[in-house]
C-alpha cells in the first residue's frame, strides 16, 4: 500500500515538474533575452531555487544552472544584490555599463516586462500549433432538443435541423448561434434551416435572447495558419479575461474561495492532463503558461508587476523610491505571496480529507 501510493506521488510530481520547468524557463528566457539585447550582463540563469545541482557557462559568461528546489526560477543580472557580499564589494565590482539597474526606466520596464510577454507568446504559438494540427472542438448548429414552449417550438422547429444562417448572417456552429440570438430581445427573426435534404425559412419572435434549443454534436475542425492566428489571438483573450475576472470575483466575494488551488492542485491536474496524452498536456500548458505570465503582472512586490509599478513612481517622481520604503513593499509582498500560498495550499489539503 505505501509502495503504491509512493508511486502515485511520482506519478504526480514528474508531470508538473516537468511543465513548470518549461514554463518558467520560457518565462526567464524572456527576462534574460531582452536583458541581454539591452546590454545588461546575466550572471545566473537558474531553474530552481537554492543549492547547485549542476550547471555550466556560455560564451556571454552566463550560469546556466539547475537548482535544488525545483518549484521555480530567476535570471540574476550584473548589480543585483549578492547575499555572500556586502554592498561595497558589489558597488566597487559593477560594471555600470553592463548594470541592470543603471539602465533606463523604458529599458528596465521592457527587461521585466518580457518574462510575462514570453508566457504570453509562448500560450499563442502553442494554440496555433493545437489549432492547426488537431483543430479545435467545435458543435454544429444541429438542433438535437427543443425546449417547450420556446420560439423555436412554437415555429415548429424539429431536431435535427440544420441552421445555415440568421437573418442571412451565416452559421457555422451552435456557438454563432448563442452569440447572434444572444443580442435579440422583443424582435423577430429568419432562420434558414437544412430539413430532409430541403432549405426551409422560418420565422420567430425573440423575447429574450434565447432559441430554446439545444445541440450536441460536436466536430474538431483543423485551421489554416492564418486562420490560426485570428483564432489563437481571440482564444488568448477570452482566457485572460475569463482569469482576470474569476479572480476579481473571487476577491469580491462573488465566487467561492475554495476555486482557489496551489502547487497540489496544479500537480494533480498536470498528472491528469499527463496521462490523457499530448493534446490535453499541450492545452494544459496553454492554461498555465498563460496564468502565469497574467499573475506575474499583477501589482504586487517581488513580482514583476509590483517592479514595474516601481519603474512607474521612478517615471513620475524623476526617481527611485526610497531603500526603506521599497523594503516595506517587498516585506509586504512577500507577506502577501506566502499568505496565498499557505491558502492555496490549504484548499488542495482540504480536497483530500
Amino acid at each position: 500500500m505505501i509502495f503504491e501510493n509512493f508511486i502515485t506521488i511520482i506519478n504526480s510530481i514528474i508531470p508538473f515538474l516537468v511543465i513548470l520547468t518549461i514554463l518558467v524557463f520560457v518565462h526567464e528566457l524572456g527576462h534574460y533575452l531582452v536583458a541581454i539585447y539591452n546590454n545588461v550582463r546575466v550572471e545566473v540563469f537558474s531553474i530552481g531555487f537554492g543549492k547547485e545541482l549542476f550547471g555550466f557557462y556560455d560564451k556571454k559568461g552566463t550560469r546556466w544552472r539547475f537548482s535544488l528546489i525545483p518549484l521555480g526560477g530567476y535570471v540574476k543580472m550584473h548589480g543585483d544584490a549578492d547575499e555572500a557580499s556586502t554592498k561595497q564589494i558589489e558597488e566597487s565590482k559593477i560594471d555600470k555599463n553592463l548594470s541592470f539597474h543603471n539602465k533606463s526606466v523604458g529599458q528596465r520596464s521592457l527587461i521585466l516586462f518580457a518574462g510575462p510577454a514570453a508566457n504570453f507568446l509562448f500560450s499563442f504559438l502553442l494554440l496555433i500549433f493545437i489549432n492547426c494540427v488537431y483543430g479545435f472542438q467545435t458543435t454544429k448548429p444541429i438542433i438535437t432538443e427543443i425546449v417547450d414552449k420556446s420560439p423555436a417550438k412554437i415555429s415548429e422547429l424539429k431536431v435535427n435541423d440544420l441552421i445555415l444562417s440568421i437573418d442571412e448572417e451565416k452559421i457555422t456552429s451552435f456557438e454563432d448561434i448563442k452569440n447572434i440570438v444572444g443580442n435579440f430581445k422583443n424582435k423577430s427573426i429568419v432562420l434558414e434551416l437544412a430539413r430532409d435534404n430541403k432549405i426551409i425559412k422560418k420565422e420567430l419572435f425573440i423575447e429574450n435572447g434565447l432559441l430554446g434549443i439545444k445541440g450536441g454534436y460536436t466536430e474538431r475542425q483543423k485551421l489554416s495558419f492564418f486562420q490560426s492566428i485570428t483564432h489563437s489571438s481571440n482564444q488568448i483573450y477570452f482566457f485572460s479575461k475569463a482569469t482576470i475576472v474569476g479572480i476579481y470575483e473571487i476577491f469580491i466575494g462573488k465566487r467561492n474561495t475554495d476555486e482557489l488551488g496551489g502547487p497540489i492542485r496544479i500537480a494533480e491536474l498536470s498528472s491528469d492532463f499527463w496521462q490523457k496524452g499530448l493534446y490535453s498536456t499541450l492545452w494544459f500548458m496553454v492554461l498555465i503558461s498563460l496564468n502565469l505570465g497574467l499573475i506575474n503582472l499583477f501589482p504586487i512586490p517581488l513580482l514583476d508587476g509590483g517592479h514595474l509599478l516601481f519603474n512607474f513612481f521612478e517615471f513620475l517622481n524623476g526617481k527611485p523610491l526610497e531603500k526603506k520604503y521599497m523594503n516595506f513593499f517587498h516585506s509586504f509582498g512577500f507577506f502577501l505571496l506566502i499568505s496565498l500560498m499557505i491558502f492555496a495550499t490549504y484548499n488542495d489539503i482540504s480536497r483530500f480529507l
